[in-house]
């Protein structure tokens, strides 16, 4: 089956779907209209960023029709900034190239320090990108382990140019670190970073959390050595990060709160 119907009278070929889909499975044909890849419908995971990005409504996701997709301008920011942030932050895969100033990301981490960790043991820190230069070769050694991972029999790259299906293309990758023996490492560093997250979509930042990368550095010396953390620390989540190059129109629906009542 078809994953998706475009609207040819609507659509503004701007990309926004192409570049929002997580797993690349609309194209940009040759008149710049999207195009799905063969058997896209069975890799979609519904998560629904191509409608939500579309800013003309032009494309219909046929797995999620009949769905309802809720315009985040009908909501009152003001009435609850918290439930706000949460119901509108999206995983953002399209980055604008300009940085996020230092002073910002202080703000950010001036707050983040309150959030919990495991008895109070506050053991975590964080390695930030400021250049894209930076962000940009991290990511092409992490792009490395991903070829040799999942595509080692392939003759040409399964990526052309200078395409960046690891960070996309972020000028920053945020990454929080603990001591490699600390046994809530990975618990704190969660809280963490998803305060991280919901800080930054409250300052009109983008986000989406590294899973590649983090993978990478498990199994790619060449990354970890590259980002040189001090002997026994260990890097237990990450997010990429930078402003939106689209606004998310819409926020895609999701599943009732599964609940067992006691």
């Amino acid at each position: 089956m078809a994953l998706v119907t475009i609207d040819l009278a609507l659509c503004d070929r701007e990309g926004a779907c192409i570049d929002s889909c997580p797993h690349g499975l609309l194209l940009r044909g040759q008149d710049g209209l999207p195009v799905e890849r063969v058997g896209a419908a069975s890799h979609c995971i519904r998560c629904g960023q191509c409608v939500s990005v579309c800013s003309k409504s032009a494309l219909t996701n046929h797995l999620l029709a009949g769905q309802e997709f809720q315009d985040k301008s009908t909501f009152d920011r003001a009435a609850d900034p918290l439930a706000y942030i949460i119901k509108t932050r999206r995983s953002v895969r399209a980055f604008q190239k300009r940085a996020v100033d230092k002073t910002v990301f202080k703000s950010l981490f001036d707050l983040v320090r309150y959030a919990p960790t495991a008895n109070n043991s506050q053991k975590l820190w964080w390695l930030v990108t400021l250049e894209a230069e930076s962000t940009k070769n991290f990511a092409a050694l992490a792009l490395e382990w991903l070829i040799r991972s999942y595509y080692p029999n392939e003759l040409e790259k399964p990526w052309e140019g200078d395409a960046d299906p690891v960070l996309r293309g972020a000028p920053h990758v945020v990454l929080c670190c603990a001591p490699e023996e600390y046994r809530w490492g990975a618990t704190d560093a969660a809280i963490a970073v998803t305060h991280v997250e919901l800080l930054a979509a409250s300052r009109g930042l983008a986000t989406c959390w590294a899973g590649i990368f983090i993978r990478a550095l498990e199994g790619w010396p060449p990354l970890l050595e590259a980002l040189a953390l001090p002997p026994g620390q260990k890097v237990f989540g990450g997010l990429m990060l930078g402003y939106p190059r689209f606004n998310h129109r819409l926020v895609p629906p999701r599943k009732p709160a599964a609940i067992g009542w006691r």
